[in-house]
């Protein structure tokens, strides 16, 4: 179908006077919001809405860059039902062509879409029912924001430079949404943080026992990133063992599985054994990955014994030296935003910071680390043989004569290795006797 316009044709003195009146109301409604924050979704609905009809189009919509490497429709107007729905397309594009082939700074008109030469627009063309495209770009301070798209689905059309200039002072309003917007978003996210941090360097500050400080941070922090659990891991002299310091899961997860393989590890693991854990403490930076990025056997791993779709882990540094590692894993899948890796980063520095004013806990913590590593057969999650196990740390080091009592197959034995390899005399001999063997005068005479 060939469509012959006359080159002076323009619009109608109504039309005109409907689309300035729109203008004006858009520009209005933007004015009345930018005191507060902009309901940005509800800003761009109306705009798709009003634009689609001023113009009389069969379908306005929104198109967002993802990454430079995919176009999504993320909100849409459509005439009546029967013109096919576009929300939610992604279109696969390669920026750097795209702008060779097009400049996506200035307005593109595609009066009959059937004699593109882009084999990609004319597919999602046809799909659409599209038989004419115009396309708008919203830009700030020269980069691309954003795409307008209006579609005629009957027939092509002829775009006036009318109806162009009006969708280019629109995409300047939509654009100066955006700003603030944006600005308001991070303003936010910024006090946000500073909060956080604050709230968790007091509570770095008004405790003694690092154990119990840690625990209690973890817990802070889960709550503030949604994580489904954190751990801190600790280095040990060598930095070839990371050990678990403590863990903590958000209230109402699942952390079964993960504690069944943190004791089958021995809740230490070594650091040449998975490198890319090895880099990260060397190197000092925050690794933040999707199941998605990892290889196949490691993923398996990572969903079923983890329960992770995602995760986030950032070294603590005490005086500029590794120590250890902060972890945060999510059961689904995340796409982490620069102010959440800045929020892990900043826990992780408040931990590293409260450590470094206080060399003792560090080294204190370090060496319970080391210890913890040695009792690793001794497997128990119950607060009664955690309890023991504190008890045994505590008295190994002494010359105070311990009891241990209890029924047989309970770990006596295990217990007494513990002792004796934590004390000072664990380089010397180490006696087992069957005390049910030795008379009762004897035994009494001995202990």
């Amino acid at each position: 179908m060939k469509l012959e316009l006359a080159a002076s044709q323009s619009l109608s003195l109504e039309r005109k006077i409907k689309m300035h009146e729109a203008r004006e109301g858009i520009i209005d409604r933007l004015a009345r919001d930018l005191p507060t924050n902009i309901d940005l979704e509800r800003f761009q609905n109306v705009i798709v809405s009003e634009l689609g009809r001023m113009l009389e189009a069969d379908r306005c919509d929104l198109l967002q860059l993802n990454d430079g490497k995919e176009l999504t429709i993320s909100h849409e107007w459509r005439r009546n039902e029967k013109i096919p729905s576009s929300k939610g397309t992604k279109i696969p594009v390669d920026a750097k062509r795209l702008s060779e082939q097009f400049d996506l700074t200035k307005p593109i008109r595609i009066n009959d879409t059937s004699k593109t030469k882009d084999a990609t627009l004319r597919f999602f063309a046809k799909a659409l029912e599209t038989h004419s495209l115009l396309i708008l770009p919203i830009i700030l301070s020269g980069n691309v924001l954003g795409l307008i798209g209006l579609h005629d689905t009957k027939a092509p059309r002829q775009w006036l430079d009318e109806e162009v200039a009006f969708l280019e002072s629109i995409a300047r309003q939509l654009a100066i949404g955006f700003q603030y917007t944006n600005l308001y978003v991070a303003q936010e996210q910024e006090t946000r943080r500073t909060n956080a941090l604050l709230e968790i360097a007091n509570t770095l500050n008004s405790h003694s026992d690092f154990k119990e400080v840690s625990a209690r941070v973890l817990e802070k922090a889960i709550a503030l990133v949604g994580a489904d659990y954190g751990a801190l891991g600790v280095l040990d002299q060598t930095a070839r063992k990371i050990s678990l310091a403590s863990f903590k899961s958000a209230e109402g997860s699942k952390p079964s599985r993960v504690l069944k393989m943190l004791d089958s590890y021995g809740k230490s693991l070594g650091v040449d054994t998975f490198p890319a854990v090895g880099e990260l403490i060397r190197e000092g930076k925050t690794l933040f990955l999707n199941d998605r990025q990892l290889p196949l056997a490691i993923r398996v791993i990572f969903n079923t014994q983890l329960g992770g779709k995602a995760a986030l882990l950032a070294p603590v540094k005490v005086g500029g030296q590794p120590f250890g590692l902060l972890g945060f894993v999510w059961s689904r899948e995340s796409i982490f935003e620069d102010h959440d890796i800045a929020l892990v980063e900043g826990i992780a520095d408040q931990i590293g910071t409260a450590l470094e004013r206080d060399q003792l806990s560090t080294e204190v913590m370090r060496l319970k680390s080391e210890l913890y590593q040695r009792n690793s057969e001794i497997v128990g999650q119950a607060q009664s043989i955690r309890r023991a196990i504190e008890l045994a740390l505590t008295v190994a080091d002494t010359n105070t004569t311990v009891l241990i009592q209890g029924e047989s197959g309970t770990g006596k034995e295990l217990l007494a290795n513990l002792i004796h390899f934590n004390s000072g005399r664990d380089n010397k001999p180490y006696i087992k006797i069957n005390c049910g063997a030795i008379p009762e005068t004897l035994l009494e005479s001995e202990l």
